[in-house]
Order: C-alpha cells, then sequence, then structure tokens
C-alpha cells in the first residue's frame, strides 16, 4: 500500500490504476501477489496546510475503472478528510496557544479581554484578578465607557485616537485612561484588534489591557525632574548646553542660544552647529583658520582650566565637562564688561604713570621746594637739586619728617599734617629760618594726598614781607585819602583778597568793611554784581576788579546792576586798574573805584523812555517828523520822513530846500502861504494837504502838521516842530470813491433812460402793434382782403422788429450792468431743444430749411430755463436767417476732452472769412448785410454770449466760407440725477423769430342766457390804448368792459358796480397803477379781485414790484390781443373771480 500511496503523493493528484497486475510498478507489490490481492486502485493526496501527508484511496480484488462522478466524489472526501485533520491540528495548538498565553499573562501585567460588535466585553482572562483585584465576570456585559476614564494630561490624545479607530473599526494601541479598582485608581493601557467572520462582518475586538500606573508615575516624575533641570539652567546667567555621548544637542538654556544666536538646536549635532556658526563669522579668531579653530574648540574638554573665546563682537570664558555616561556639559560666562574694564583700567592705569610723571615734572619745574612724607611721616621723594634743601635728600630719605629743622617747628608741621588729613583741605603754616647768614621768611603749604601721602611745598616769603610792608604803609596812605573821597574805593590783591574799602564804598556797597576785609573776591561777599536784565548774577570772573586781576587791563567805567544784602539794586560806575610800588615794580594789588549813578541812570531810563514813547507812537502811526530851527534855517527831518520819500537817511540833509524842492509845483505856492499865514497869526495848528516828489519819479500825498513851540524874547518864532502822514492811500480811495459814484450815476441814468425809452417806445407800438392784430383778425375771412392783410402784415412784421430791437438792448444793457437774474434748474437738452425746434419750424418752412436735432437724449444741464432757449432761438434763428435756401440746420452733441458735452449747431450757410469773425461781437456790427431783406440787430450773439457766460458756460464760432458755420455751446453739466419733468412754458414768453406773423383767433363762443359776461375794468388814461383795449374786447359777449381815466374815476365806478377783473396802467394822472390797486381793495368784494398790470415798462424790477403788490400778471406794452383775450375768457368761462 505504500508504494500505492508513494505514487499517488509524488503525483500530487488522482492516482487510477485500473489493473495492478498489469502495470510493471506494482505488479510484484505484496498486497497484489498476496492477500488482500487487490487489482484495483485508486487514491486522491491528503492535503494539510499546504503539505500532502498521506492519502484517501479505494482498493477492489477486480479491475475496474471510476466514472466521472465516482472520481469528483472521492477528491471530495479528500477534501473533507484534509478539513478534519487540520481543524484538529488547529484545534491542539490553539489549546497549546491558549495554555501559554494563560501561563504568560499570570506571569506578565496584561489581561486579556473581548468585546461584541456593539463594544461589550464578552471575556476577560483570569489574570485581571492578580493585576486589579477585580473579578473578570464582574467586567462582562460593561463597555468602556462605564469602566474608564481619559485622563487630563498630555495622555488624553492616545484615548481621542482609540475613540476614532474604534468608530473606523481599526485597531489601535495604547489608549491610556484610570479606572478605580479594590486597590485604589490605576492607569490602564489598552490596545486591541477587530475580528471579522468569513463573511467579513464585523463582530468585535480582541485585546489586551495593562497596569502602567508605575510607568506613568515614573514618566511624569522623570519629566517634572526634566523641567526642573530646564528651569535650573535657565535661570544661570551662564551659558549652559549638555550634549549626549552621540554629540546631540539634549539641552540648553536661553542665555546660551542667545549667545550661538540660534533657537531650536535640541537634538542638533554640536559639531554641525559650530561648524556653521564658524562659517557665519561668530568667531572673529577663527577666520581664516576654521579647520583648526574647529579642533581646538571641540578640544576643549580636554582642558583642565576655561578658555576665553572671541565670541561675536563680545568675549566669553568657555569650560567644557565631561559626565560619567559620556554626555558633555558646556559652560559660558559673558566676560565682554570684565575686558572692557581691564583694559580701561590698563588705560587708566597708563595715564595714571604718565600722569605722575608729568606731575613730577611738573613739581621739579616748581621754583618752590617741595617734598612727599608718606604714611608713616617719612621723607619719600623730593625736589632734589632745589637751592633751599639743608642738607642733600639722600641724606633726609627714609627719616622722619622735619628731621633737618628745630623740634619746635617739626612739631608744627606734623601737627599740619595731621590736620590736613583730618579736614581733607591744605593747611598752610609760616615760619622763619636761619639761613645763610640771615633770617629767612617761609610760607609752607600742606596738602593730603591720597594713601596718607602728604605734599609739603613751601616758598622763600622773605623779599614778599619787605614788599607786605611796604603795602602796609601804602594802605595806609590809601585809607587817609579813601576816608576823604564820595566814590567808593576797594583794594584787593592779586590772590583775590579784599585788603580795604573805604566808608563811601561800604554806604554802597551796604556792609561794613570788617565784613568784607580779608574775605576773597570769590566768597560771599553780601553784595552781588548782577547782569543787565537783573535777572541773574554776573560771573565772578567778569567783575571788574577780577578782570583786571585776569587780564591785567585796565576796567574804565564798567556800569553794572548792583544788588545789596538788603535786596536793594542799585546801579553803579566801576573803575579799576593794577597797583605798583613805582612804574617798573610788578603789580601787587587791585584798585577800583566806584559811585553810585542810580538816580542818573533812572533819569535817563525815564528820557529813554519818554523818547521811545513819542518815537514808537509816532512810528505806529506811520508818520515823519521835522523840526525846524528857524534861526538857523535848519530842518531836521526823521528817518521815517525820509523814508517816506524813498530816501535813505543819508541821502537829505538838513536844508530848508529839502522840503521845499519835493513840493508839486501846483501845490507850492499855496503851502508857502499856508505856512507864512500861521506863523504871522499862530493859529493854534498848521495844517496842510500837498504834493511831494518820491525818489522814484511819482508824487506822494502828504497831510503836514506842524506848531510852534518856542519863540525868542522879541516874540519871533525860533523853533516849529511837525509831522509828516502818507495820506496817499486816502486820496487813492477818495478818488476810486467818487469813479465809483460817477460810474453808478452814469449806470443809474443809463438804465432810467432805456427804462423810459422802452416805456415810450412801446406805448405808441402798443397801438400799432395791437391795431394791426385786430386788423388781420377782422380781415382773415374777407376773401378780397388779401392785399391788405399784407399790408397788415409789413405792419405787424416792422412793430415786432422793433420790439424785438428794444428788447435786445434792455437785454445788453442788464448783461452789462450785471443785474441779471438767473434761476437755475437742472435741464434735459434734448426736451429744450426740441421746443425751441418746434417754435422755430414755421421760420425754418418759409426758406425751406430742414431742421435735425440729433441731441443726446440723456445729457442734462444746470441753466436759466428762459435764457437757455432765449439763446437756442437767437443761434437756431441765426442759423436758419443765415443759410441758404433749402439748406440744412443740424442740432447735435458731442463728447469733449475733459470729458464734458456740447451742444453744435451747424448750418450750410456761406459761412464766414476770418475778417468778419473778429467783428462779430461787436455791437449792432451785421457784417455788411443791413441792407439786405435779412432782419437783425446786431445784438443778439452778444446777448447769447453773455448769457451763456452768465451761467457758467463757454461758446465758440467757427466758420470759413462756402463752408457753413458751427456754433459749439457747452453749458455747466448736472450732477446725475432724476431727469425733472418739462415745466410748464405758459407764461414763459420767447421773441418770436421775425417772419412769424400768425395772430390766433381766440374761441368767441356766446355765453348761455344764464351767464352774466365778465365785468372787466380797465384804468388807462392814454385813449388809443384804451380805445386797442375795447376793440380788442368787443367781439367777445362774455367779457364786459368799462374804462376809467385815472384812479379817482376807477374808485367811483367800483362803488357804483364792482368789477370782477381789474386791469391797470402802471402810469396814471393823480395816483399809480399801484395806489389804485391799493384803494380798490379797500372797497366791499375786490379784495380777491385778480388784477392784471398791463405797462409798457419791461424791466424785470417792474415785474418783480408788481407781483410783489399783489398783481396777478402783468402784461408788457405792446400787448399780445390773443394772451389778453384768451386769459379773460378763461376766467369769464368759469365763472369765479378768483386768480388763474
Amino acid at each position: 500500500l505504500d508504494a500505492f500511496c508513494a505514487a499517488t503523493i509524488c503525483q500530487g493528484d488522482v492516482v487510477v490504476i485500473p489493473d495492478a497486475q498489469d502495470d510493471p510498478r506494482f505488479k510484484h507489490n505484496a498486497w497484489v501477489t498476496g492477500p488482500p490481492h487487490a487489482r484495483f486502485y485508486a487514491g486522491v493526496p491528503l492535503w494539510v496546510q499546504g503539505q500532502a501527508l498521506g492519502t484517501v484511496c479505494v482498493l477492489a480484488p477486480e479491475p475496474g475503472q471510476l466514472s466521472a462522478q465516482q472520481l469528483q466524489s472521492l477528491r471530495d472526501l479528500a477534501l473533507a478528510a484534509s478539513a478534519l485533520v487540520e481543524a484538529r491540528l488547529n484545534t491542539q495548538r490553539f489549546r497549546k496557544l491558549e495554555a501559554r498565553v494563560r501561563t504568560a499573562s499570570l506571569a506578565g501585567s496584561d489581561w486579556l479581554w473581548e468585546t461584541d460588535d456593539q463594544g461589550a466585553i464578552q471575556w476577560v482572562s483570569a489574570s485581571m484578578m492578580q493585576h486589579t483585584g477585580l473579578n473578570p465576570s464582574t467586567e462582562v456585559g460593561l463597555k468602556a465607557k462605564d469602566l474608564y476614564t481619559p485622563r487630563g494630561d498630555d495622555t488624553r490624545a492616545s484615548w481621542d485616537r482609540f475613540l476614532a479607530a474604534r468608530a473606523r473599526r481599526e485597531p489601535f494601541s495604547h489608549a491610556i485612561a484610570d479606572r478605580m479598582t479594590p486597590r485604589g485608581k490605576i492607569t490602564v493601557s489598552i490596545s486591541g484588534t477587530p475580528v471579522f467572520d468569513h463573511a467579513g462582518r464585523f463582530m468585535g475586538y480582541r485585546g489586551a489591557s495593562s497596569n502602567i500606573t508605575r510607568q506613568i508615575n515614573e514618566e511624569q516624575q522623570s519629566r517634572q525632574a526634566d523641567l526642573l533641570l530646564r528651569q535650573s539652567i535657565e535661570s544661570f546667567n551662564a551659558g549652559v548646553m549638555i550634549r549626549g555621548p552621540d554629540g546631540r544637542i539634549l539641552l540648553s538654556n536661553s542665555s546660551w542660544r542667545r549667545r550661538m544666536g540660534a533657537d531650536a538646536v535640541e537634538g542638533m549635532l554640536w559639531a554641525d552647529l559650530l561648524r556653521k556658526r564658524i562659517a557665519d563669522g561668530l568667531y572673529p579668531d577663527a577666520i581664516g583658520r576654521e579647520d583648526a579653530f574647529f579642533e581646538w574648540r571641540m578640544g576643549l574638554v580636554d582642558q583642565p582650566k576655561p578658555q576665553e573665546i572671541r565670541l561675536n563682537k563680545g568675549w566669553v570664558q568657555s569650560k567644557d565637562q565631561r559626565l560619567p555616561d559620556g554626555s558633555i556639559v558646556h559652560f559660558s560666562i559673558g566676560i565682554s564688561e570684565t575686558k572692557r574694564h581691564a583694559a580701561a583700567l590698563a588705560v587708566q592705569q597708563k595715564a595714571l604713570e604718565e600722569s605722575q610723571s608729568r606731575l613730577t615734572s611738573v613739581l621739579r619745574a616748581l621754583p618752590d621746594l617741595w617734598f612727599v612724607i608718606d604714611e608713616e611721616g617719612r621723607y619719600e621723594a623730593a625736589h632734589e637739586e632745589h637751592a633751599l634743601l639743608i642738607r642733600p635728600f639722600s641724606e633726609l630719605k627714609g627719616k622722619p619728617f622735619g628731621a633737618a629743622v628745630p623740634a619746635e617747628l617739626a612739631e608744627r608741621e606734623s601737627l599740619a599734617i595731621a590736620r590736613a588729613h583730618e579736614t581733607g583741605l591744605s593747611q598752610r603754616l609760616d615760619y622763619s629760618l636761619e639761613l645763610g647768614g640771615g633770617l629767612k621768611h617761609f610760607e609752607a603749604r600742606l596738602t593730603p594726598m591720597p594713601d596718607k601721602h602728604t605734599l609739603f611745598l613751601t616758598r622763600d616769603m622773605t623779599e614778599r614781607m619787605v614788599a607786605a610792608e611796604k603795602l602796609r604803609v601804602s594802605e595806609e596812605l590809601y585809607r587817609s585819602v579813601a576816608s576823604s573821597i564820595s566814590d567808593g574805593l576797594i583794594v584787593v590783591q592779586l590772590d583775590g583778597r579784599v585788603v580795604a574799602v573805604n566808608q563811601a564804598g561800604c554806604r554802597i556797597l551796604g556792609v561794613q568793611a570788617s565784613e568784607v576785609v580779608d574775605l576773597n573776591t570769590s566768597d560771599a561777599l553780601g553784595y552781588e554784581l548782577l547782569t543787565d536784565d537783573l535777572l541773574q548774577a554776573l560771573p565772578r570772573e567778569q567783575w571788574p576788579v577780577n578782570a583786571t586781576i585776569l587780564t591785567g587791563q585796565r576796567q574804565d567805567d564798567r556800569v553794572h546792576p548792583l544788588r545789596r544784602r538788603d535786596g536793594v539794586v542799585v546801579w553803579v560806575q566801576i573803575s579799576s586798574h593794577l597797583l605798583r610800588v613805582n612804574t617798573q615794580a610788578q603789580p601787587f594789588a587791585v584798585v577800583a573805584t566806584f559811585r553810585d549813578i542810580t538816580q542818573e541812570r533812572h533819569a535817563a531810563q525815564a528820557l529813554a523812555l519818554s523818547e521811545e514813547r513819542w518815537k514808537f507812537a509816532l512810528e505806529g502811526a506811520g508818520d515823519g517828523v521835522w523840526d525846524w530851527d528857524a534861526s538857523a534855517d535848519r530842518i531836521f527831518y526823521s528817518q521815517r520822513w525820509k523814508a517816506m520819500l524813498g530816501h535813505e537817511d543819508h541821502e537829505i540833509s538838513d536844508l530848508v530846500s529839502e522840503l521845499t524842492d519835493r513840493i508839486h509845483p501846483d501845490d507850492r505856492a499855496t503851502v508857502v502861504a499856508a505856512l507864512n499865514a500861521y506863523l504871522e497869526h499862530d493859529q493854534g495848528l498848521f495844517q496842510a494837504e500837498f504834493r511831494m516828489r518820491h525818489k522814484l519819479g511819482h508824487d506822494v500825498w502828504i497831510l503836514s502838521r506842524g506848531k510852534i513851540v518856542s519863540r525868542d524874547a522879541l516874540g519871533h518864532v525860533v523853533r516849529v516842530v511837525g509831522t509828516h502822514s502818507d495820506i496817499t492811500p486816502i486820496k487813492r480811495a477818495e478818488q476810486v470813491l467818487r469813479e465809483k459814484q460817477s460810474a453808478e450815476a452814469a449806470s443809474a441814468a443809463k438804465s432810467e433812460f432805456l427804462s423810459r425809452m422802452s416805456h415810450e417806445i412801446r406805448t405808441p407800438l402798443n397801438a400799432v402793434n395791437g391795431f394791426a392784430q385786430l386788423l388781420k383778425l377782422q380781415l382773415a375771412n374777407a376773401p378780397t382782403a388779401s392785399q391788405h392783410l399784407s399790408f397788415v402784415d409789413q405792419i405787424l412784421h416792422g412793430s415786432q422788429h422793433l420790439m424785438a430791437l428794444v428788447n435786445d438792448v434792455l437785454d445788453l444793457q442788464k448783461v452789462e450792468a450785471g443785474i441779471l437774474t438767473l434761476k437755475t434748474e437742472r435741464l434735459t437738452l434734448l426736451g429744450e431743444v426740441q421746443q425751441c425746434a418746434a417754435m422755430l419750424g414755421p421760420l425754418a418752412a418759409q426758406r425751406g430749411i430742414t431742421l435735425q436735432v440729433n441731441v443726446n437724449p440723456g445729457y442734462q444741464v444746470d441753466a436759466d430755463r428762459q435764457r437757455l432757449r432765449q439763446i437756442l432761438m437767437n443761434t437756431g434763428s441765426n442759423a436758419i436767417k443765415y443759410n441758404q435756401a433749402g439748406g440744412s440746420v443740424w442740432f447735435d452733441t458731442e463728447a469733449r476732452a475733459d470729458g464734458g458735452m456740447a451742444l453744435v449747431i451747424r448750418d450750410t450757410g456761406p459761412g464766414m472769412s476770418p475778417q468778419q469773425l473778429g467783428k462779430l461781437f461787436q455791437p449792432f456790427e451785421r457784417l455788411g448785410r443791413e441792407t439786405s431783406s435779412i432782419e437783425g440787430s446786431g445784438l443778439g450773439l452778444i446777448i447769447t454770449r453773455s448769457l451763456i457766460e452768465a451761467m457758467g458756460g463757454s461758446m465758440e464760432i467757427r466758420s470759413q466760407p462756402g463752408s457753413g458755420t458751427r456754433v459749439s455751446i457747452v453749458m455747466p453739466a448736472a450732477a446725475n440725477g432724476v431727469t425733472p419733468e418739462a415745466a410748464d412754458t405758459t407764461n414763459i414768453h420767447m421773441h418770436k423769430p421775425h417772419g412769424d406773423l400768425s395772430v390766433a383767433n381766440p374761441s368767441r363762443e356766446a355765453p348761455c342766457a344764464e351767464q352774466v359776461p365778465l365785468h372787466v375794468l380797465y384804468v388807462e388814461d392814454n385813449r388809443i390804448n384804451a380805445m386797442l383795449f375795447e376793440e380788442a374786447l368787443r367781439p367777445y359777449a362774455q367779457l364786459s368792459l368799462e374804462i376809467a381815466e385815472d384812479g379817482q374815476m376807477a374808485l367811483s365806478m367800483a362803488r357804483d358796480k364792482a368789477p370782477d377783473v381789474l386791469v391797470l396802467d402802471a402810469h396814471l394822472p393823480g395816483m399809480s397803477g399801484f395806489d389804485v390797486l391799493r384803494a380798490l381793495r379797500t372797497l366791499p368784494l375786490l379784495e380777491n379781485t385778480p388784477a392784471f398790470m398791463c405797462s409798457a415798462d419791461a424791466m424785470p424790477d417792474d415785474v418783480a414790484r408788481a407781483t410783489a403788490a399783489g398783481f396777478a400778471g402783468y402784461w408788457t406794452k405792446p400787448i399780445d390781443i390773443q394772451q389778453v383775450t384768451s386769459v379773460l375768457c378763461s376766467l369769464a368761462n368759469r365763472g369765479d373771480n378768483s386768480a388763474p
């Protein structure tokens, strides 16, 4: 059988032997030749965990075959057997593993657990009891949130990772949390792996937990120790760095990092950081020898002593110490300040040595004998070659001071040395010695020195003592002289000591002689010299006495304020000079004389102040002063007097002719006569106005005023003083005022003339134009009246032309007088152009002219509506009148370079030459067309341009012969806003273009039977105007007219029958139209009766006055009959008396 199975295992697949006796491999097999005499064999390998462990086979004593189904059943049987064997093996293996895990968990700190898919614990290993004291069975059914509490330290992140992994069904490890046990609170580390079945369904987690309480505590202690270590080294002023055995930086304080210029260094190799800082130039001594310096610095750990290193711009002292574990501690202390102090100390030491050397040289150069005495009172140094040495210094050095002088003197010297060191002040010692056969007098100074040394300086005073005696005699002489003089006198020695002061000096200084004698001028003397402003003390070195001592120069008549002890300030005049025994002798003192000049000073100041006030008053008024000495015939002219005429002070002498020659020739005789009259009669004050010639050639108006201030015994004038005032600005202002008044008077006269002219022309024009309108209305329906209608048209045309001329003249006068009133509003340019084009349509149609409007619909301007339309009508009518028949006129807008918009009016007329363009804006200039059929006044363009400029715009005209004319008008653009609705134009009266002679026939509807005609009272003194008004209203049955010739008649008629409408002329006999209206308003039923002014006054002020007086309308003569009758008929049809 082994042979059969071996063949199957080797084959690795199903082996079928139909008859073993025929198969040479098996016919001699014992199982074939002997029992069980097998002849048929079929076998399949038994595979377990990838290895063939045996076979599943079938034996039969007879030869045979297996069907495919039988063969598959054999394979399935083999697979089932393999599975059973593998399961058995796995069970055995798991039991062994479980035993090992149980044993390991009992020995370790872990316990095992298993949860279901909801996180509830299903099983816990028995080792949990050993590690926590908890019975595992009590855990079953609980979840992690029921057992564990996340910690509040840096381990909290592990618990958050655990929750996130569990939500994603992923493995997790080392989730740290606390839990309570019978042994107290412990810290647990939890790790787990998700479990899935063969179908991939999540079954729960299996994992292990361990008690890490001790580990956590040890880590906290370690972190605390590390924190304390870091805080400790951070508190060091010295730089500290620790690197590990591998050379990496483990720890450093901020002082070390700051010196190294690095922040995050932990984990870096010290060698790398050192090389980088060497390359950065942090170590000046490494420049040029970088590698050698690196090796030296890295080897400092083997140096027993600290090393000084230049670091950046300073110095540090560095020491490296190796620790037992191989780590190295670096210490560095900043010694830059110490190095600087050492350097400064070295400099000071050198300076001290040089100073000592210089001092020794100076002392050797002194004429006095000097010794240096040490702290023990022994001779230490001296001027060894000095002639006053009693013995050679080599014999004295080291011996007690005073060994060469008498004991009594030595004792005095010792006491003086002791006082010098006690007080810190130099001590003076006078003594005498027998030397060279005679008595010598000496003066010594003993000065304390550092280290209790003393400088002893002595000089021979014998000659000076003799001089002092002479000085004493001299002082006695001076005292006797000083006591007899009134000036103060004070004597001061060259060392500043006050020797004497006389009584007069004590009185001036406010002191007693005993209080200042023997004091030094640097001491407090009881008085103080002040600066001239009395605010501060004059420095002592500037006092006259001290100045003489310092410079040897005389000080003459110096004036200073002096404050005495009692606070009184006096002014003194001081002089000082040196005192000598004779002219060849050296000076030995300074004498100063001084006197009190306080009264004189105050008097001089008062005089100066008075003069200053007088000068200030004159100069403040801008006046010049003259002072005439009549006896010498000379005049003093002040600087301001001369400057008034443009001259410097030196350019005018004191001659009288300097004044008289500069007076204007036309004024000179009058001025001289006025002056002589004043001198003869002495009438208070001389005053004259005249012109004087300025240096630059023009005249200056002068107001000269003067007064006689002295006469001689005979009464003759001796002195006259006066002033000159420049009144040129006043004269100019008077001239300007006169010219202004003259211009205003001329303007007023012109306005009055134009107003009268307008009134006088309009009054007859009213009759001409009005009756012409009536004739045209009456002839309109007559079939044979065409010729008569033509005559009437000519009358209307002529009157309209004359009326337009009057209006143009009035408009021009308003512009020139600056009284043009504008009411600016936001207007849409397209609407205004379209309305004017409609009004110009009939005139254009007469000549076959085509009008085209291409204006930007969104363009708005700020302008006066009536004046804008007047501008458009003037320019538009010119473009039509001066065009060729059948031509065109365009109204366009075009953009400007400055972002604005311009209205352009172009025509196809004959154009103009440059010469004609130059005359275009001259009044009444019509460029040679005066005799043509084209009517005009020559004022329209002037008025148009003036109106445009008055509204802030501009106008430009370009033209060439044969190319037409182009007029560009720029008006101020309106700010963005809503376009206003077109205003009502019912009451805006535009000049009709010449040629429009239409007269509309108003409705003549008959009144209803019950309608009462409108009663109109017309007050007019001109019979022709009254007749015209009557004829104009006659055709209208709804209107009833009464005419009064003056105000009294009107009042009488109104009392008899109250009118419904009042029409009044402005100029009436006896009472004006305004007076008549006021009187009529007092009558019953006339308080609110509509009233209209019908007048030839056409000025804006006239219309405004009428409106203010209560008139509802203003009809300017010549009247527009259509307008008048339309308004009255409208009132009649309304059937009330209310104003329209």
